[in-house]
């Protein structure tokens, strides 16, 4: 079973996938694949997109071989219900707060908390930062107005949550389309960790909050991050297709030319980037009346951030197809009082590799390679795919290996039958010849050939004993005998100077008061079965008028 991992975007224009190989420096692009959703089909029996795009996700699992691999699935915004809850405590287990969010959510969500899923992760508790605007501001005089939350006594949590049908049916229709989803994964983790990965950011995350700007095909997603957690998102319902239907509208062109005319020469004016010529002009006029409004949407929601959660947005990122309409950075930052900027090569580089940079359209694919380092930690930071519906290892895929996995069992089994015999015949064979020298040498021994059971049957306890190469008594052993064997205080007054014991031989130095009293010890020391000989040596009087004594013992026990 493979260990790649399959990020999947399902988006309203294209089905895009990346597979990714994971390392120990985190997952490295191997590949990536965009196909466009085809019109509706009247031979089809199911003719949403839901079902298109999944019959697209299908023929790239088919031509990608990417049957049984790590798929997470990107869930578009317009599927869930985004919150920012707001707690009075600051710190809570894992356990009890995801307890706490599901009741809080069960108030603010229209489905009930039996029928939801649901995701969540606190938001840092230094997000509220001085009030700072963007360098455009002071050029442009608009400073940023509204409300700003203040510093919460408690703790803030970004929530997803999603009807539990809804999310069975995504799987299903990944399981169908031969993808089955480990994770169903919101875009705010996925941005966030793509947001702390991006070079050209640095200065930026440095700075504050930044926002992160998906300009999408139907939709428009916006992600506020600050020390890589998102702490507030939206969905806005405007995207690349309200553009292409104004330049239809205006031309009266069919719907795909007034798409391909968008993609050529699509454009908007700003005072950092004017028009040069009236028909451009023109142009510029057409996208503004749905630029205006999506501009407007984007206002409000960082003003809804603010309020919020009191992060202030100082830089944006826009990513996603509709960022490659010309001048739309300069427009939105004139907008918004942003600096706002573009996926640059740079970013390309490090984020794809040097191998795939220039093959892969890093403002498209970044979604897909945000999820990718997503995945790459093992937990990510948000997945829907939670509770009844969490993930379960699926074996069923062994039964299509099931011969070479029969196959590899017996081979392990001859192999270790053979071991074991080689091994038993080796046994044998020592044997054999252990059993051939024990004969010639009880010949030698005792006048005939023996077994080693006649030989041991036949020898005595104590030439037994004394063939053994374990000693009867060890130096500590003898020790605590002599001890033992003193004679009482209340019969004799001795002391022991020393005691010195080696291999063959024990040396006992001490004092009594009498010869008497030497004579007691003599005697309790001869009654020792090991101590084969003991000497005494010549008594020699103290000052004190004490007996000086010292034995030698022979001992036979060690």
């Amino acid at each position: 079973m493979s260990n790649r991992i399959i990020a999947v975007d399902m988006g309203a224009w294209s089905v895009k996938v990346a597979i990714a190989q994971p390392g120990l420096r985190g997952a490295t692009l191997t590949g990536f694949v965009e196909r466009l959703v085809p019109e509706p089909d009247a031979a089809a029996d199911d003719q949403s997109w839901e079902a298109r795009a999944f019959r697209v996700l299908g023929q790239i699992v088919r031509e990608q071989r990417l049957d049984h691999e790590n798929v997470y699935l990107l869930v578009p915004g317009d599927n869930v219900f985004t919150h920012v809850l707001e707690f009075g405590f600051k710190s809570l287990r894992r356990a009890d707060l995801e307890k706490a969010v599901g009741a809080e959510l069960e108030a603010v969500v229209p489905v009930e908390l039996e029928d939801m899923v649901y995701a969540f992760e606190p938001i840092p508790s230094d997000v509220v930062v001085p009030h700072v605007a963007g360098p455009l501001a002071t050029e442009l005089g608009a400073p940023i107005a509204g409300r700003v939350a203040a510093p919460t006594t408690g703790m803030r949590v970004l929530s997803y949550a999603m009807p539990r049908a809804r999310a069975e049916k995504w799987l299903a229709l990944a399981a169908s389309a031969g993808a089955p989803a480990r994770s169903l994964i919101p875009d705010a983790g996925p941005i966030a960790r793509l947001v702390e990965r991006i070079p050209t950011l640095a200065g930026a995350r440095a700075a504050g909050p930044v926002a992160v700007i998906d300009v999408g095909h139907l939709r428009t997603e916006v992600v506020v991050v600050h020390h890589g957690k998102p702490v507030y998102a939206r969905t806005v319902a405007r995207g690349g297709k309200h553009i292409t239907d104004a330049i239809a509208r205006q031309w009266k062109l069919p719907w795909s030319e007034a798409e391909k005319a968008k993609h050529t020469d699509g454009y908007i004016a700003s005072n950092r980037s004017p028009a040069t010529s009236e028909s451009w002009a023109r142009v510029s006029e057409v996208t503004a009346t749905e630029l205006g409004p999506l501009a407007r949407e984007l206002r409000q929601s960082l003003a809804a951030c603010r309020a919020r959660t009191g992060a202030t947005v100082g830089a944006a990122l826009l990513i996603g197809g509709g960022s490659r309409l010309r001048g739309l950075d300069h427009f939105l930052a004139e907008q918004l009082a942003l600096d706002v900027q573009t996926m640059s090569s740079a970013d390309a580089q490090v984020l794809i590799g040097p191998k795939l940079a220039d093959q892969v359209p890093v403002d498209v694919a970044a979604l897909d390679l945000g999820v990718v380092a997503d995945a790459a930690t093992g937990r990510p930071m948000f997945d829907l795919r939670s509770g009844a519906l969490s993930a379960k290892v699926d074996l069923t895929f062994l039964r299509a290996k099931a011969g070479r996995l029969a196959f590899a069992a017996i081979a392990i089994a001859m192999f270790a039958t053979a071991s074991g015999f080689a091994a038993h015949y080796k046994v044998r064979k020592a044997q054999r010849i252990l059993t051939e020298r024990l004969a010639l040498e009880s010949i030698e021994e005792f006048g005939d050939k023996q077994t080693a059971t006649q030989v041991l049957a036949g020898a005595s306890p104590v030439a037994a004993a004394a063939l053994t190469p374990l000693p009867k008594m060890t130096a500590w052993d003898i020790l605590l005998d002599l001890n033992g064997r003193m004679p009482a205080r209340d019969k004799i007054t001795l002391d022991v100077d020393s005691v010195d014991i080696d291999a063959t031989k024990v040396v006992l130095k001490g004092t009594a008061a009498t010869p008497e009293e030497v004579d007691a010890l003599e005697q309790a020391l001869k009654a020792q079965p090991c101590f084969q000989e003991v000497t005494r040596g010549a008594m020699q009087q103290t000052a004190d008028g004490k007996r000086q004594f010292d034995f030698t013992i022979k001992a036979a026990c060690m």
